[in-house]
């Protein structure tokens, strides 16, 4: 566990209470499911794209560049961690009623915390128990499968893409940028 939290600190930064939580998060979810860490089934889905997803990250070894950990932006203070070989899972998100009042303060972001109320708060969570979480048995979907996909080039931009991932519009195969589902807008081309 110790080596877990210095990852989690120098992939930070710094260790945050969200990325403490992370790790708390991870660590429940791994035990949870009977799995340990690196586990090539598991895979995390964050419901926030700020400091939990270090933790987690931390926590499970799930990684984006390995397609085992998603950021799915609900806003929440939740992770869900789970397995690909069964699509069983679990869902955590903190249980307010069980908490301590410095972390429900920092939770709902009620005042600016300086660095010392943060290790305070890193502390506490650090010392929170399963009980401190609402836990969900969820089935969930892998979203990323590693089946061999051939990789052909987008009818419109001619980039590379992986075929399993085009969208086909009028007998087109097209990358999703040019299907319009881009999330940038180009402002020019050399």
């Amino acid at each position: 566990m110790e080596n877990d939290i210095e990852l989690a600190a120098a992939l930070h930064g710094h260790l945050s209470p969200g990325v403490a939580l992370g790790l708390k998060m991870g660590w429940i979810g791994l035990k949870l499911l009977g799995l340990k860490k690196g586990d090539k089934r598991l895979f995390a889905i964050v419901e926030t794209p700020l400091c939990l997803a270090d933790g987690i990250q931390a926590a499970t070894g799930c990684t984006i560049g390995h397609a085992s950990l998603r950021v799915e932006d609900f806003g929440k203070i939740a992770a869900c961690i789970a397995r690909s070989d069964t699509k069983m899972g679990v869902r955590l998100s903190l249980r307010q009623d069980k908490l301590p009042q410095n972390v429900i303060d920092w939770a709902t972001r009620k005042r600016k915390l300086s660095h010392e109320e943060e290790k305070t708060i890193v502390n506490e969570i650090m010392g929170l128990d399963e009980a401190a979480f609402t836990v969900e048995r969820v089935f969930v979907e892998p979203f990323f499968s590693f089946e061999i996909s051939n990789v052909i080039k987008c009818d419109e931009c001619g980039e590379w893409v992986l075929e399993n991932r085009v969208i086909r519009i009028n007998g087109r195969k097209l990358c999703k940028s040019c299907s319009r589902a881009r999330y940038y807008n180009i402002l020019s081309t050399p």
